[in-house]
């Protein structure tokens, strides 16, 4: 099990989230080509093995991108597509900008639909929302 998550593991230097979802690990070579993986809020430094033991979960190590490679993935972009970058930042703006509104909107919806702590909600209404049958209790 060790070796082929071992195996699974980013071979490219970079900083990556692991297959928890919720950990990440800065993946490097030294100057003399060891590998070492570090962990945010941790002085140690791990092996290729160690981060594999700690491995868990069924998603797939995903790549986290530095500001250097954003920059450089934005100029490509605009090159394909023979637009100014700074056109292309702007439409990426307000792409997230209209991503945020909507989050932010479905936010406020569900605060609304939440009943308030003072609120007393009979247990029926709240089985009928859920979709439960108190009789089949």
């Amino acid at each position: 099990m060790i070796a082929r998550s071992a195996e699974s593991a980013p071979t490219e230097p970079g900083v990556y989230r692991m297959p928890c979802g919720n950990c990440y690990v800065d993946f490097f070579l030294t100057s003399d080509g060891a590998e070492r993986w570090l962990v945010p809020g941790d002085e140690r430094s791990y092996t290729r093995d160690t981060v594999a033991v700690a491995r868990h979960g069924d998603y797939p190590w995903e790549r986290m991108y530095t500001l250097a490679h954003a920059a450089a993935e934005i100029r490509r972009r605009a090159a394909d597509v023979g637009r100014p970058v700074d056109a292309l930042i702007e439409e990426l703006a307000m792409i997230a900008e209209a991503a945020d509104a909507a989050e932010n909107e479905e936010i406020a919806r569900i605060v609304r639909e939440r009943p308030t702590d003072s609120e007393d909600i009979p247990l029926a209404d709240l089985a009928r929302k859920f979709g439960i049958d108190l009789d089949e209790l």
